[in-house]
């Protein structure tokens, strides 16, 4: 689906988390703005946001990664046209014209 930016989005994390199907995962708080997220710490000591739907929460404190992720903001301009590729959670996985990718809250884009 493409869509354009109409409001600019800058990363505030410069070392997104990453992580693989079986990678245990410390659990912290979920997140007051966007339902479905929760903050994670990987086996590497990064911590970040994760969606849910892609951990299975063990306890309180502990998980395991359901699948491949990474936390990877893209940086957006105005204008800037956009092709998504899934949606988690208020959140777009997107791919810009340079060919790079990354999340980018959903309520920045509309439909180009």
């Amino acid at each position: 689906m493409g869509l354009v930016v109409v409001t600019p989005h800058t990363t505030a994390y410069p070392d997104p988390i990453r992580f693989e199907p079986g990678d245990p995962l410390v659990l912290g708080e979920r997140d007051d703005e966007y339902r479905g997220w929760i903050r994670v710490r990987t086996a590497d000591g990064n911590a970040g946001w994760a969606p849910e739907q892609l951990i299975e929460i063990l306890s309180p404190t502990r998980g395991v990664a359901l699948a491949s992720y990474t936390a990877r903001e893209l940086d957006t301009v105005a204008g800037e046209a956009l092709i998504c590729h899934g949606e988690l959670n208020d959140w777009l996985w997107v791919e810009n014209a340079r060919g790079e990718a990354g999340w980018v809250p959903k309520g920045t884009t509309d439909a180009g």
